[in-house]
């Protein structure tokens, strides 16, 4: 009877493992897709204020 509780407490142990890991891989993927995001606008920000340097100037 021992045995039994160990093996299904293991094998809950085990699913929420998998489940946490599974959750920071998504994190992972969310956090990269906003980085990714942030450098586009980064560049998008650069490029007007060249043009609007470029309009000030002239």
């Amino acid at each position: 009877m021992g045995v039994l509780a160990m093996i299904i407490i293991y094998f809950i142990l085990g699913a929420l493992v998998v489940k946490v890991g599974i959750d920071n891989s998504k994190n992972t993927h969310y956090v990269r897709e906003l980085l990714e995001e942030v450098r586009e606008l980064k560049e998008i920000i650069k490029q007007q204020n060249k043009r609007e340097d470029y309009d000030d100037l002239h």
